[in-house]
């Protein structure tokens, strides 16, 4: 992050390692979590959430998956270590109820047409444009009145 009227720039990473060194090993353990749970199920009803000092909240949809979690504290526990994990002191796994995550479906990109834009048109614009601008700002307002035009003709 970059304070631009102060010129000083801020590296989070650097004022935080610890912080910034959780998150990344968080990171890792939610792309190895089907891994070191070990149960496909289990590992789509659930989801590693917050990696702090000395706990990790893992939230789960579905009370069997809380359940078998439960279960599975000493192997998560050995997955954090083997991903460089170190409490500062007595580590817990909590295991929280959460919504489900809504897989939102992604809206429809609107489909985009070229419509080329003649040179006559363009030329009829400038003729008509003021002389007071300066004639790369009147060619760029004619390009564009010439495209907004067609645009309309072609809908």
């Amino acid at each position: 992050m970059m304070i631009e009227d102060v010129g000083i720039v801020i590296d989070p990473k650097k004022c935080f390692p610890e912080a910034a060194r959780r998150v990344e090993i968080l990171e890792r353990l939610r792309n190895s979590w089907g891994m070191v749970v070990r149960m496909p199920a289990i590992a789509r009803k659930s989801w590693p959430a917050v990696l702090g000092a000395n706990e990790l909240t893992v939230e789960v949809t579905d009370d069997t998956a809380r359940k078998m979690l439960d279960k599975m504290k000493g192997n998560i526990e050995g997955a954090l270590k083997r991903l460089g994990y170190k409490a500062d002191g007595d580590f817990e796994v909590k295991i929280v109820g959460a919504k489900k995550p809504e897989h939102k479906t992604p809206k429809k990109k609107a489909v985009r047409r070229k419509i080329p834009v003649d040179d006559a048109r363009v030329k009829k614009y400038m003729d008509s444009a003021s002389d007071i601008l300066p004639e790369d700002i009147s060619q760029a307002l004619s390009h564009l009145m010439a495209y907004l035009e067609l645009q309309k003709l072609t809908r």
